[in-house]
């Protein structure tokens, strides 16, 4: 039935994904690649990328992929976008980047969110509690520091949508276009996920400058010819994607109204699906990839990432692969140790964009692979306070956590998470954003309903029960964990 491209656009990475449909077949993912681009830091609370960057990465993930699966890249029926929220890219009217765009885990602009939280308009009119990693005081910081910027703007993109404009034509002002995940992710948004004149006017931007909001799914245009002579692409059409965190529900199945997640990626993120229109400040409340649905959400800026920190900088020896052996090896909750991952500052549940880095109860006495485990249950150990947070606030608690980004790969960092939240992980063949991205493209170029695609092609691969010895050891170690905290 067809060939079709997803493109995530992730915080470390690009990645793009080749699967086949066929009726009566199961889906096949037939290829994968991704190309990284770097991260700048020109102050310590402070992270952006380069949206060229990004256009060079698409260009070597699409070349790998024609490389490895010809044939079939030539086949191409349609492509999808996904990526990560709150990531602005601010343009003149020919849509080209007037500066480096301000990443999510970016946190120079918490006093702008305090004063905003403080006031209070901004979370009664968008429903969402203003902190440092939204799009608007992002903006107004912007705005303070450098307003020349603010004022020739033309064109505001999200990520994904900027890169998709690359495809279709950014110089037409029919391809500015956006949807209803990143409207609500700018916190620009009303209630009802459409932009809000007031929320507008507080950015500093005109009401021009936004794009024009479509539904997920919607063809959105197609190929060029120009960008089908520079990625070697077909003239194929364009569907609006949505953010990952939305788009990662299609790497769950069955997805119901009590559907849970658990996503291991830059950001490690827990969310809850819900068809009610109940909110939770400061969980935050994102439409769903499904009609009728939204989810809480609550994430972490430093995930993986944080793990990989580790061990770059103090094991570099080790690769990822020995790094993890050597975290097996070391005994349940590292003799000891404790790592807090708050390279970026901590978001839920404790927003402190002060909070920094730190070790405790470091001795001579622990050898690589205590740290090694102290890396990840120091991620595990944020993640389990965000669980403990969320199931509180809500007042449920999910029977299961469908394990979504590349570090749910990992057998044993998904059987400690089982252990430290006490709750099983269900796990499926593909975890992947661009996978789900791909799914979403065939679905609405074939006239299917994604959740349908999504089963159909679901293939268990994996679910970690929880060890009740293990997680009373946790338990105990996670208090000493939170005794640096205020409790949230």
């Amino acid at each position: 039935m067809g060939i079709f491209l997803g493109i995530d656009l992730g915080a470390s990475a690009l990645k793009a994904c080749l699967i086949e449909t066929d009726e009566g077949a199961p889906v096949r993912n037939i290829a994968q690649a991704r190309a990284g681009y770097p991260t700048v830091h020109p102050r310590p609370d402070q992270s952006e990328q380069n949206p060229a960057d990004w256009l060079a990465a698409l260009h070597t993930a699409l070349d790998a992929l024609r490389q490895a699966e010809r044939d079939a890249y030539d086949a191409i029926a349609a492509i999808s976008f996904s990526g990560g929220a709150h990531i602005g890219v601010l343009c003149d009217a020919a849509a080209t980047p007037l500066r480096p765009a301000m990443m999510w885990s970016d946190q120079r602009a918490c006093a702008e969110a305090a004063i905003l939280a403080e006031a209070g308009q901004v979370e009664d009119l968008a429903g969402n509690a203003p902190n440092a990693t939204w799009t608007l005081p992002q903006l107004i910081w912007l705005g303070a520091h450098e307003p020349h910027i603010i004022k020739a703007t033309q064109k505001l993109y999200f990520a994904k949508d900027w890169l998709a404009a690359q495809l279709i034509g950014a110089s037409d002002q029919d391809r500015h276009v956006s949807d209803k995940t990143e409207a609500v992710g700018s916190l620009m948004a009303g209630r009802n996920g459409q932009w809000h004149d007031a929320l507008i006017a507080l950015s500093g931007l005109a009401p021009s400058a936004m794009p024009r909001l479509v539904d997920m799914g919607a063809a959105i245009g197609a190929v060029t010819a120009t960008a089908a002579q520079a990625f070697g692409l077909p003239l194929v059409p364009v569907y609006q994607g949505a953010i990952d965190t939305s788009m990662e529900w299609l790497c769950a199945a069955p997805l119901t109204q009590t559907t849970a997640s658990l996503k291991l990626a830059s950001a490690g993120v827990v969310s809850f699906t819900t068809a009610d229109g109940k909110r939770v400040s400061p969980v935050s409340y994102y439409p769903h990839i499904l009609d009728g649905l939204h989810y809480h959400a609550a994430g972490m800026s430093d995930c993986m990432g944080a793990i990989d920190f580790v061990r770059q900088n103090f094991t570099p020896k080790l690769s990822a692969t020995d790094f993890e052996a050597a975290a097996a090896e070391a005994p349940t909750s590292a003799e000891g140790l404790l790592f807090y991952p708050y390279l970026s500052g901590a978001r839920a549940p404790f927003w402190d964009a002060q909070l920094t880095a730190e070790w405790r109860c470091l001795t001579r006495g622990h050898n690589h692979s205590a740290i090694a485990r102290a890396a990840y249950e120091g991620v595990g150990h944020v993640l389990t306070a965000i669980w403990h947070d969320m199931t509180d606030r809500l007042g449920h608690k999910p029977d299961a956590l469908h394990i979504l980004g590349g570090g749910g790969k990992s057998d044993f960092f998904c059987q400690m998470l089982a252990d430290m939240l006490a709750v099983p992980i269900k796990r499926g063949a593909e975890t992947d954003c661009a996978y789900a991205t791909a799914l979403f493209a065939a679905a609405h170029h074939l006239g299917q309903l994604p959740q349908d695609m999504a089963h159909a092609a679901y293939c268990a691969q994996g679910e970690f029960s929880p060890d009740k010895s293990n997680s009373a050891v946790y338990a105990s170690s996670h208090q000493s964990f939170m005794a640096r905290h205020k409790r949230p």
